[in-house]
């Protein structure tokens, strides 16, 4: 009997409310008192990197090092039972799993995170706002991209690195025979206009990103099977019924 290589299959998670289990924007704004606070974005598109460098200032104009900054994200707890499921594909033999993630937050925090959390090694790449402490003990944050999508900010166009992430693969012999994704906000909408009909979203159930495909389904054509979930174990689940058959969608 001849044996081929294992099949290959593309995991990819954002961060914040998917892997952590609150917004880590909100959490340090929140720090803040109402009147230091600045204003939201009014729309996605607009961005956030400029308002996390001001709530960054502010923080640090209260007394807040950027040692306690990371500490206080580190410890956000992880969504229920995920860090299990990362764990459990990762140690996957056939399918292998190849994990990314792709977020709108920034490196520093995402790579404490993990750390933190005993993950690091599971990720072959983290695509995320570049992020550096300044000499004053401060926290900086840079966009990732400059792009003009009309779906998401204007740092960060996560369906341009999910097709560049995808052919940079190809180019060295790697196709995956499923790509999912397990996201939860509006601007993950963007990436899953361009993935197959065997691919498989993991919207994050009652968040944006299952309103946002609710409503535009059979207007933009989403193609890949959508499942709801709320915690790894539901993931788990649901994967392991999902890839038996994925012509079967439950939005």
């Amino acid at each position: 009997m001849v044996f081929g290589p294992p099949k290959r299959r593309l995991l990819i998670f954002d961060f914040d409310e998917t892997l952590i289990s609150v917004d880590s924007i909100s959490l340090l704004r929140d720090l803040l008192p109402l009147y230091r606070r600045p204003k939201r974005p009014k729309r996605a598109k607009d961005g956030k990197v400029t308002y996390l460098n001001t709530i960054f200032g502010e923080l640090r104009a209260m007394g807040y090092t950027s040692t306690e900054l990371r500490r206080l994200v580190a410890a956000i707890p992880p969504v229920p039972s995920i860090v299990d499921f990362i764990k459990h594909l990762y140690e996957s033999c056939d399918p292998k799993y190849d994990i990314i993630i792709i977020s709108d937050s920034n490196l520093i925090f995402i790579k404490d995170w993990l750390a933190h959390n005993l993950l690091s090694k599971c990720f072959r790449e983290i695509f995320a706002n570049p992020s550096y402490v300044v000499s004053s003990d401060g926290i900086r944050v840079e966009p990732l991209q400059n792009t003009n999508c009309p779906l998401g900010p204007p740092n960060l166009c996560k369906r341009d690195i999910l097709e560049k992430y995808l052919a940079k693969r190809q180019g060295v012999g790697v196709n995956y025979e499923r790509v999912i994704f397990v996201a939860d906000g509006a601007n993950d909408y963007c990436p899953t206009l361009i993935m197959r009909r065997d691919d498989i979203v993991c919207a994050r159930k009652g968040k944006d990103l299952e309103r946002k495909i609710r409503c535009n389904r059979q207007k933009c054509k989403v193609r890949p099977l959508v499942l709801l979930w709320s915690s790894g174990h539901d993931l788990l689940t649901l994967l392991e019924t999902a890839l038996d058959c994925v012509a079967i969608s439950c939005i």
